[in-house]
């Protein structure tokens, strides 16, 4: 834990350092193509060397900050339950990526960006922005007349993105339930309250005159991908079934590969098998789990949603609908399969958490679990910063301090488990010293003495005993006299 500690300190100078870049960047004063561009090559360099401590830091070959030693938790959602077949949710968060035809741009065009979303206490909200082109083709211009700069005639995906941010970022509403961030193409909405009652984006999408952008993913804070479980769901949930994993059918499944992957829902067992399955291959993953049998080429763009629904509905309770949405980035059909009631789905991932052995025993109380997140740029979610425009530079403020807020959330439960480790240590010396006392004591006895003493105290009760007998004669020999 020292060890990572010790990385982590350099993490966080480097983000502070990214923060005082961008601090200068968003300084009118600067001058985009010598000024801004050369404070960019720095932070750029510094995203290298935070990527680089988290891929090399480790102890005893034991890496650290990579991700690997994270864990994994056990989340449940009621409600409506979205699950997305094969499109994961990055982060405790949703984005809504930009299609390439709002780049084609021409005079007078526009594009608009909506979002809705429900607060913590229920209540819908949208928020609708504009941006059109303008006459010239240089700018993109707001609905309240604001202007942003391009650097050519068409505006790429990260000046949209970010004419977009510092446009939803004027609706406090909106701020009030959302950290809102760029992430290359894409903005990410982060719910500020983690749990069954915080805030959701219901709605998410772009449009440009006739082209129409793809609803990427209806959130909420958290996710499920089968290998890192962030507990605090809403009721509306995305849940990538491709993280809880696929077993090959083709073969024999054993009941530890079955185990690992089965998720369920309301109670009921289920498990995704590929390339076909037979009853013998199956015959060790338990009678209490039902099997869902996937396309050959699921996982390579062809989703099978109409037939994991059908599965799943010949369950009793179960009421499973699915709608096919179109990923224009990817090219992947993508199915979003909906279970509306009010079932539970569960699935549990892998936890990859070190533990440590603080106790005499093998039981789970003399066991410590310590798991560090993955401190990568993109789990930082800093890297696609940039920083080479003013806009861009003020939109990364906000990001880098979420950046820095998550690795001293990763540094206070390191000290906290190191705290913990601390008592423990002293607690075993306390233990320590009195066992060695009483063994000292047993070794070091006297035998002769003990044994001498032990011949006294047997000669005294011999010897009372004796007395004692005598005493008890004399009674006897008077009445024999008187007879």
């Amino acid at each position: 834990m020292q060890t990572a500690e010790g990385a982590l300190t350099e993490v966080h100078d480097m983000l502070n350092r990214m923060y005082e870049l961008s601090e200068q960047s968003a300084n009118g004063t600067f001058e985009d193509a010598t000024d801004r561009t050369q404070l960019q090559k720095e932070v750029t360099q510094l995203k290298d060397e935070i990527n680089r401590i988290a891929d090399s830091a480790n102890f005893n070959g034991i890496k650290l900050l990579d991700g690997s030693m994270s864990s994994a938790g056990k989340a449940t959602a009621a409600g409506d339950l979205e699950f997305a077949a094969t499109k994961a949710v990055t982060g405790s968060s949703t984005s809504g990526a930009f299609v390439d035809a709002a780049a084609d741009m021409t005079a007078g065009k526009t594009v608009s960006y909506t979002v809705s979303w429900k607060d913590e206490a229920g209540t819908e909200h949208s928020k609708t922005v504009d941006l059109t082109m303008s006459d010239d083709q240089t700018k993109l211009v707001a609905a309240d007349g604001t202007e942003y700069d391009l650097k050519a005639r068409k505006p790429t995906k990260t000046e949209l993105g970010q004419a977009f941010l510092a446009e939803l970022k004027k609706d406090s509403t909106l701020n009030a339930s959302f950290d809102i961030s760029l992430n290359t193409d894409a903005l990410t909405f982060t719910s500020k309250t983690a749990g069954a009652s915080g805030a959701t984006i219901t709605a998410l999408g772009m449009k440009s005159s006739d082209t129409t952008a793809f609803t990427d993913t209806q959130l909420a804070a958290g996710k499920i991908d089968g290998t890192k479980t962030k507990v605090g769901l809403d009721s509306m949930q995305v849940v990538d079934f491709s993280g809880v994993g696929v077993v090959d059918g083709s073969k024999a499944v054993t009941a530890e590969d079955a185990a690992k992957n089965i998720f369920e829902i309301d109670g009921h067992k289920f498990l995704f098998a590929q390339n076909g399955s037979t009853a013998e291959n199956l015959k060790d993953v338990g009678s209490d789990v039902t099997v869902i049998t996937l396309a050959a080429d699921t996982y390579s763009g062809q989703n099978d949603g109409a037939n994991v629904a059908a599965t799943i509905n010949r369950v009793t309770g179960m009421d499973l609908k699915y709608n096919k949405v179109e990923n224009q980035d990817a090219g992947i059909a993508q199915y979003d399969i909906t279970y509306s009631g009010e079932k539970k789905l569960s699935t549990t991932g892998d936890d990859n958490s070190l533990v440590l052995q603080i106790g005499d025993t093998s039981d789970s109380w003399n066991q410590l679990k310590v798991s560090i997140e993955d401190c990568h740029t993109t789990a930082l979610g800093i890297d696609a910063l940039d920083i080479g425009n003013q806009v861009g530079a003020g939109a990364a403020l906000d990001t880098i301090k979420n950046a820095i807020n998550y690795v001293s959330d990763v540094r206070g439960t390191l000290g906290a488990t190191q705290n913990r480790l601390d008592h423990t240590i002293n607690n075993l010396s306390v233990m320590e010293e009195n066992i060695q006392d009483a063994e000292s004591t047993i070794r070091d006895t006297d035998v002769a003495d003990e044994m001498m003493a032990y011949t006294k105290n047997n000669i005294l009760i011999q010897s009372a005993q004796a007395m004692l007998a005598q005493a008890n004669q004399v009674p006897q020999g008077v009445l024999q006299l008187l007879q």
